[in-house]
């Protein structure tokens, strides 16, 4: 009975929380979705309930903040270095368990990637290995909200998916000029 109770309690304290985001006629639409897409919609993070609220297109008045915030959120590696080991990134790179991030990338040359994303296709040649370019790769994998809110794209760091020394082994399986990624074909490549 008690787990019960709590249970109810949190689940008024999430929708109660909800509120804050939501609309009533919005709230009565999720209610009308059942319990049970109730509560994953009621306990999404605020930054997610933004997202949902603003159907993934923030009014330019938020994003400014939005955008900090999604910053703030990113860890480094202890080491300081921002490309770690190439074949290790393309251990994750490549697997569905892991990142799976052929998946919606064009661009292995070990899977056919997909479209949803960019082609990252010989990404470190085309790019290079700069500092700058480092930062960037490391901070879109880590939390791509940082740099485009409200994107499907998963967000590694800030959903402890990958750890900042993982991450920073995709970068270099990306940028590393040395790396299968750039110097094999990509699957499909004509």
């Amino acid at each position: 009975m008690r787990k019960v109770l709590v249970a109810l309690f949190a689940l008024g304290l999430a929708f109660a929380l909800a509120q804050r985001y939501f609309a009533e006629e919005e709230l009565k639409r999720v209610a009308a979705g059942g319990k049970a897409y109730a509560e994953v919609f009621a306990n999404q993070r605020p930054d997610q309930a933004l997202c949902s609220l603003h159907r993934n297109r923030l009014p330019a008045d938020l994003l400014p903040q939005f955008l900090e915030e999604q910053r703030a959120l990113i860890k480094y590696p202890a080491s300081g270095k921002l490309m770690g080991d190439w074949r290790k990134g393309g251990a994750i790179f490549n697997n569905l368990q892991k990142a799976n991030c052929f998946s919606c990338h064009f661009g292995s040359p070990v899977h056919l990637g997909g479209d949803v994303g960019p082609s990252l296709e010989k990404y470190g040649l085309k790019r290079g290995q700069s500092e700058a370019v480092q930062r960037y790769t490391y901070e879109v994998i880590y939390n791509s909200w940082a740099y485009f809110p409200c994107t499907v794209m998963y967000r590694f760091g800030a959903q402890g998916l990958l750890t900042p020394e993982e991450i920073a082994d995709v970068v270099a399986y990306l940028l590393d000029p040395e790396s299968d990624f750039n110097t094999k074909p990509a699957v499909g490549s004509r």
